[in-house]
């Protein structure tokens, strides 16, 4: 009796053995199939939000030009040293830093009509220097507004300029924003910013003349 209650105990313990570690391998079984499924619903949540950012970036690229200056206006004011209500700040256009700063094109003058839009909705002062001190009524329409210095009030308070520069890019074009004082010449704020190709190109002369070519071409050299 002892020598079978000997032999018993090595089967026993041989058996529990080897259910431990079959129900061993039927957890770790499970255990990789849940694992797998996490991460395939994990890799299905990375692909989708990877797709709904790609949307994303789709439809602000489709955007107009004014987007792109409400983001490079965010970063002057947050820039600024003390903006005050009271500064008088008049827009000049924006000027391509490779070229003569006394011409632009139609994108550098929609920047200076959004960026005086934007200064506005800062509560800012913005004086419009190209308004005239008299309304001429022609037969095409009333105007105020003017390009001509002559008629223009030479004395007006400015005291901060807001202008800048740009840079043509393969992909689109560079801003260089900032605000300057106009008597000592400090920089009060400065941002930069960058418009895609695609969005430049929406912007079509009124009057159709050749001249200003608003497209972008990979091989264009700088």
């Amino acid at each position: 009796m002892k020598l079978i209650k000997l032999a018993a105990i090595p089967l026993m313990c041989f058996l529990s053995t080897s259910c431990s570690s079959w129900f061993s391998s039927d957890e770790q079984v499970q255990e990789m199939q849940a694992t797998d499924s996490s991460e395939q619903a994990m890799g299905s949540v990375s692909r989708f939000n990877n797709q709904r950012m790609s949307d994303i970036y789709k439809r602000v690229e489709v955007g107009d030009v004014n987007h792109y200056v409400q983001g490079i206006m965010q970063d002057l004011i947050a820039n600024m040293d003390n903006p005050e209500s009271t500064m008088d700040i008049g827009v000049t256009s924006f000027v391509y830093l490779d070229g003569s700063f006394d011409e632009t094109d139609l994108l550098g003058n929609q920047l200076s009509e959004s960026f005086m839009h934007e200064l506005h909705q800062f509560g800012l002062n913005v004086l419009d220097f190209k308004s005239s001190d008299f309304i001429r009524v022609t037969p095409t329409g009333d105007f105020n507004f003017s390009r001509d210095y002559e008629e223009l009030n030479p004395d007006m308070p400015v005291q901060y300029v807001m202008g800048g520069t740009m840079v043509k890019h393969q992909d689109g074009v560079i801003v260089n924003a900032r605000m300057v004082s106009i008597n000592t010449k400090k920089v009060l704020s400065s941002a930069q910013g960058f418009i895609p190709a695609s969005v430049v190109n929406t912007l079509h002369r009124s009057q159709g003349k050749p001249g200003i070519s608003l497209k972008f071409k990979q091989n264009e050299e700088s």
